[in-house]
């Protein structure tokens, strides 16, 4: 009914508008029914700028138009409907230039207030837009049960956009003009003409006064304006030229706005409580000059729409104009800003591609606390200075300077899109989710402290000193946080943490979801819950019976399924879980270098247990060969393979003859506190590679504590880049049965601690083959970059295994190893043995099967020499290597003159793949010269674990 009448009364306003010559062209076609003369009670008193039409059934409505040139109250009434139409200016304070201080105090003298009541909504016709101008004011003072709406006259959703101009306030307070003259607008004078932005008709504003006041904007709520008056020259759904900060702005929303959300054109006001949603082009845009403070705002772009209009490019924050346009006066200093990203920002085809949630350029200077940004792919800031003389050369560069303290980021492409800010304390990327409420979930956002946060300018404007990052403080109910109950219906979602599916393996209480059984659809593990396994948790059921056909093949990779995990998720195992992922499916786990993916035990958080769980078995349709030339797995039935895995009977059947199987990404991964002992030799590795194909992507993979291997592969082709292995209690890289890839920058640290390895443990660094009869002569790998250092672990003479070399390859592997170092092994560096084949196939007697070993720039420093005692020969061939002097750096770089090669080392891939080697003139597993926080295992692996 509330639409009905609403309508009804636009209808008739338009008629009467028409009928009186009224050509702003409102939303409405000129009626060819007879319109109603205005009624004496309707019309009595009232100014001229303001024309009523009577609406029998309906609220009269009230359209203002032109110069509001008296004190004037747009009242709540049942029986009013407010609209405004055309430019509407409230006092002339931006028509006439003024030239001295005599004609400054004039037009305060002259100034009017419009007075907006609390719960008034105005409705604006197409080209419409409200000044305030400078000398005047605006007392628009909601409340938070009854706030002021300005939207278009269309209708009543808000879901408009560009449909009217916007607010548009304009103030005596200072300009500062690009090219950063060092004056203000007012020079050597005091006064100013600034011609403002957003149409021929917004006029002149600035002054010299910083404490200027143009009233107050208290629980407001501006939608759906933005109207472009031409390239350049938008109307923002707030803007502010020139206002001073004896100006309060507090708690207001402009939403669906066409270009910026709120804008400062130079200006001193201080501005708090701010939400601005679904605006398409900025939301927070200052420059010229803006001195001032900005606390709490919270900005989410449109979830929805796929890119945004035009030339816009939005971003959460936008500071100065760029180059020489620079402004070096503009200040602010902002605390408590949350900004969310959308699609809008992160479509690569829209006409200015994907946006950062911070652009600060064009020298300006702003301190920035307690804030976070997320879900903007180019990156969470872009910090820029200016090229002065605009050549391209940045040969004069007025510098940006930003300060960041307690800012945290979680964007695709990192924290920063390019630049870097010149202090930064407690600040970078971070996993990132909110809450109903828009608060942070993750413990980053709570502080100790609360961190001094300071003023810029001379207001007396007092930061709230908050202890915790984002606009909303953690723990707040969505119902008691400062922007529920105002703000417009609709406009923040209920809730912005997406919940996890329903799913009859997944079962959910108090925050923690555990996933049981067989994992038979597409499924996502979201951030904002602990995730657990229980039990044998398989992906897909390609691991279920032996395949007798091609076609058998064809209908598993059918039915497969995936399993994605969110950046930043922990997934915790019960002490018999593992995940596998067999053949045929996917796991889609592919993390952040802030937001890495975590399994471990779930029996504490401090990732200090061994053998407390499984691990993570992954399954392909990749080769496997059988041992003792019993030749690849489909010799028995073309194309067809089924292996049977190690790690328990649960583990069921792998392989194939595909080198190219997919089984999907584990990137910025961890795996800790695992390895559950299945029987003897038939233990799980913390990520078990079972027939896995080369277009399976694993990159920065971390396993911890492992009380088998690390990594382990069975066969397959898949490749692996930047791996840590700390603390695992047998081996950390062991690959066998027909495994043909390439290792690249692997971190190998023993538990410095602990004294003997468990059981019948016995830790190397890497094992490849198996031994004698079970030899598999088609194990080929190459690997580079690899830094291996023992520990007491290995070294203990009275385990039931005894001391270990850092390195053994048997069992007839093929192994080139490139630019890697050995250090910390008592029994030797490594240990060559080749097969002794007897009895294999009815051979009796002593034959020999050679294990083929090839190094380059190899290095060690064990006690006992470079190669064991055991060790029955050298590497066929070797180059630059040997025993050395080994020292590492903090960042586990190798030091000394060894250390860096002459030239980049061209090292050649084995296999299909097409893998690629980087071309790295070092020896080791890190560049020496970086520094600890920048070596590429900083960061993202786990705490404690590399140091």
């Amino acid at each position: 009914m509330k639409l009905v009448k609403s309508a009804l009364a636009l209808a008739m306003a338009s008629a009467l508008l028409t009928a009186c010559g009224g050509s702003d062209g409102g939303n409405s076609k000129p009626s060819a029914t007879p319109t109603p003369a205005p009624t004496a009670s309707c019309n009595d008193g009232l100014p001229s700028f303001v024309t009523c039409t009577d609406v029998d059934g309906a609220a009269d409505v009230y359209v203002v138009a032109g110069e509001i040139n008296e004190d004037f109250t747009m009242d709540l009434s049942e029986d009013k409907d407010w609209r405004i139409q055309g430019t509407v200016t409230v006092g002339t304070g931006n028509i006439t230039e003024v030239a001295n201080d005599a004609e400054v105090e004039a037009l305060k003298a002259a100034g009017v207030t419009l007075t907006i009541e609390p719960g008034v909504h105005v409705r604006a016709f197409n080209t419409a837009k409200l000044i305030v101008t400078r000398g005047s004011k605006i007392m628009a003072e909601g409340t938070a049960a009854a706030p002021i709406t300005f939207s278009s006259g269309l209708d009543e959703d808000f879901d408009g956009e560009g449909e009217w101009g916007g607010v548009v306030i304009q103030g005596f307070a200072p300009q500062y003009g690009g090219g950063s003259n060092g004056v203000p607008c007012y020079s050597d004078g005091t006064t100013c003409n600034v011609p403002g932005e957003g149409g021929d008709d917004v006029g002149f504003f600035g002054g010299n006064i910083l404490d200027d006041n143009s009233g107050v904007i208290q629980y407001v709520r501006i939608a759906e304006g933005g109207l472009v008056e031409g390239p350049g020259n938008e109307v923002n759904g707030l803007t502010l030229q020139g206002v001073g900060y004896g100006t309060t702005i507090d708690h207001i929303q402009v939403h669906n706005n066409l270009d910026d959300g709120i804008e400062w054109f130079g200006g001193t006001v201080n501005v708090s409580h701010v939400v601005l949603t679904n605006n398409d082009d900025d939301d927070i845009d200052f420059d010229e000059g803006y001195v001032g403070n900005i606390q709490f705002a919270l900005v989410v772009k449109n979830q929805t729409k796929e890119a945004p209009t035009g030339e816009n490019d939005p971003r959460g924050i936008e500071a100065n104009s760029d180059d020489e346009d620079f402004v070096e006066e503009t200040h602010a200093s902002i605390a408590n800003v949350t900004i969310i990203g959308g699609p809008v920002n992160n479509n690569a085809d829209a006409e200015k591609g994907r946006q950062p949630g911070m652009r600060l350029r064009g020298a300006v200077s702003a301190n920035i606390y307690n804030s976070v940004v997320e879900g903007f792919d180019a990156g969470c800031l872009q910090i820029a200075n200016a090229d002065k003389d605009g050549d391209g050369e940045g040969t004069e560069l007025a510098y940006t300077h930003i300060n960041l303290t307690n800012v945290i980021g979680d964007c695709t492409s990192g924290f920063y899109k390019s630049g870097e800010a010149e202090s930064s304390s407690e600040s970078g990327g971070a996993a990132v989710t909110f809450d109903d409420a828009y608060a942070v979930i993750e413990s980053v956002a709570s502080l100790q402290d609360a961190a001094l946060i300071e003023t810029v300018g001379d207001s007396d404007f007092m930061f709230e000193q908050t202890d915790y990052i984002g606009a909303v403080e953690p723990g707040t109910a969505a119902e008691d946080a400062w922007w529920a109950g105002w703000t417009l219906p609709g406009t923040l979602s209920d809730s912005v943490t997406t919940p996890p599916a329903e799913a009859d393996f997944v079962t959910c209480a108090g925050g923690i979801c555990t996933i049981e059984g067989n994992i038979d659809e597409d499924y996502t593990l979201v951030t904002g819950v602990e995730w657990r396994i229980r039990g044998t948790v398989t992906v897909g059921s390609g691991n279920l019976e032996e395949l007798t056909s091609v076609q058998d093949v064809a209908a598993v990779k059918a039915a497969g399924v995936t399993l994605t995990i969110q950046p930043g998720v922990n997934v915790r195992g019960y002490n018999t879980a593992k995940l596998i992922v067999t053949r045929g499916s996917k796991l889609m786990a592919d993390g952040l270098p802030y937001a890495p993916i975590t399994f471990s035990s779930a029996l504490d958080s401090n990732f200090e247990g061994q053998g407390e769980w499984g691990g993570v078995v992954v399954q392909g349709f990749a080769p496997h060969y059988s041992a003792a030339d019993g030749g690849r797995c489909d010799s028995v039935v073309a194309d067809v393979c089924n292996v049977k895995g190690e790690g328990g009977d649960d583990i069921g059947f792998f392989g194939g003859t595909d080198e190219a199987d997919n089984s999907g990404v584990i990137r910025y991964v961890r795996i800790a506190e695992g390895g559950l002992v299945a029987g003897p030799n038939n233990e799980v590795n913390g990520l078990t590679l079972q027939g896995v194909g080369y277009n399976t992507v694993v990159d920065y993979v971390q396993v911890h504590a492992n009380q088998d291997d690390g990594i382990e592969w069975f066969g397959g082709t898949v490749n692996v880049k930047h791996a840590v292995l700390t603390s695992n209690d047998d081996d950390d890289i062991d690959f066998d049965e027909g495994f043909v890839g390439n290792i690249q920058y692997a971190l190998i640290i023993k538990s410095q601690t602990k004294e003997s390895p468990t059981g019948r443990n016995d830790p190397r660094g890497i094992e490849a083959n198996s031994d004698d009869q079970d030899f598999v002569r088609e194990t080929t790998a190459a690997l580079a970059n690899v830094t291996i250092i023992g520990g007491p672990v290995n070294n203990d003479p009275n385990a039931e295994k005894g001391s270990q070399p850092g390195v053994r390859l048997r069992g007839a592997v093929n192994v080139n190893m490139f630019n890697s170092v050995v250090e910390g092994f008592d029994k030797g560096c490594v240990q060559i043995n080749d097969a002794d084949a007897s009895n294999v196939g009815g051979n009796p007697g002593d034959i020999t099967v050679t294990t083929n070993v090839a190094f380059t720039n190899v290095f060690g420093a064990c006690q006992t020499g470079f190669y064991t005692t055991s060790s029955d020969h050298d590497a066929q061939s070797e180059v630059t290597s040997g025993a050395r002097t080994v020292t590492f750096d903090g960042s586990y770089a190798l030091e000394g003159a060894e250390a860096t090669l002459a030239a980049p080392l061209t090292i050649s891939a084995v296999g299909n793949s097409g893998f690629a080697f980087d071309a790295t003139d070092y020896v080791g597993a890190v560049k020496p010269g970086t520094s600890a926080e920048d070596a590429w295992w900083a960061g993202w692996t786990l705490p404690g674990t590399v140091d």
